[in-house]
């Protein structure tokens, strides 16, 4: 799978489709960091993988190339999507732990080596690592990310509760929205108010890892040994819900994953894409997961859970807010369950 046993302690991926300024910010804030932190000189490489570009990309990558011998750039044919085009670039790595970065960050002080020190300081206990009663103990981290930020400072929502009838139901009637009980109901993505607000308090107290379902992949960094475990990301989702999926696989391998609060990445969360996009690759990723990893009988009430969500949307958009192009996404999104 790999081109070779590892010999860095850190690579970097990141993926651009026509955001040259975007990719050029995000760079420079990882060579920066890279620079700023000696424990990481000569142990660290860059990938860049560009999605057949339009702009002015791969011109701004080669100038960076030419200071910056640990920059590699690869360029597709075609846009292969997030999944593929990371794949590209997990093959070439040498690193022992593979970061996954979005074109649309920007990487804060000492991030990059806080993240390798917190894989450092919990190494992997086999022993009781794939024992139910040892649950919740971090024995096997295998993913870890960082915190989202906005550009404002304020926490983005990061990762959620793995996929189950449940999680999906709560997210999609916003259980986690209501007041005072809304903490209490897991949602796959943890975007309502309850669980931002509980989230907010670990970010700003907790000094040590905090375990997830599953972590988002915009700047998740991924143990390489997790990777020969499992595979690649499955390059059949082409946007959306491959971190969610790669997260279902890590788990079932007894992989844990978690965020540390004290590596801290800003992202520009809507740059990348538009919010009808995010919100249909959503929708297929759930129907593609029920499918793939859920028992048969499952994916009816998985697609009336997301059948019903998706009517309140249309009314609630559509009726009381009047956001007309919000409530014709989710009829689009209602469309994909016929």
């Amino acid at each position: 799978m790999f081109s070779s046993e590892p010999s860095l302690t850190l690579s970097i991926i990141i993926v651009s489709y026509n955001t040259a300024a975007l990719t050029v910010q995000a760079i420079n804030s990882v060579i920066q960091d890279i620079k700023d932190t000696k424990a990481l000189e000569g142990q660290v490489e860059l990938i860049v993988i560009d999605n057949h570009s339009s702009d002015e990309t791969v011109t701004q990558l080669k100038k960076i190339q030419q200071k910056n011998k640990f920059l590699t750039i690869i360029t597709n044919k075609k846009n292969l999507g997030f999944a593929g085009a990371n794949n590209i670039g997990i093959k070439k790595t040498r690193g022992k732990y593979i970061l996954l970065l979005n074109s649309d960050t920007t990487v804060k002080p000492g991030t990059l080596i806080q993240l390798v020190h917190t894989f450092e300081e919990n190494p992997v206990d086999e022993s009781t690592a794939s024992l139910t009663s040892r649950k919740g103990k971090l024995d096997k981290l295998g993913i870890l990310a960082t915190v989202l930020l906005n550009e404002d400072g304020t926490i983005q929502p990061q990762g959620g509760s793995l996929p189950s009838l449940f999680t999906l139901f709560a997210q999609m009637f916003s259980l986690d929205d209501l007041p005072l009980i809304g903490r209490f109901f897991p949602t796959i993505q943890e975007t309502g108010k309850a669980a931002r607000l509980e989230k907010y308090l670990l970010f700003s107290t907790k000094k040590t890892p905090i375990q997830q379902g599953w972590v988002a992949g915009t700047a998740m960094c991924i143990k390489r040994s997790v990777i020969e475990d499992i595979g690649l990301l499955d390059a059949n989702i082409f946007m959306y819900g491959e971190d969610i999926e790669f997260c279902i696989r890590a788990k079932k391998h007894h992989w844990d994953i978690a965020i540390d609060p004290l590596a801290k990445v800003i992202h520009l969360g809507s740059a990348s894409s538009s919010s009808e996009n995010a919100i249909l690759g959503e929708f297929k990723a759930y129907l593609y997961i029920w499918a793939k990893h859920k028992p048969h009988w499952q994916m009816f009430f998985a697609k009336m859970i997301l059948y019903f969500g998706a009517r309140l949307r249309i009314f609630v958009f559509g009726t009381i807010l009047r956001d007309k192009a919000r409530s014709q996404t989710y009829q689009k999104a209602k469309n994909l369950l016929d």
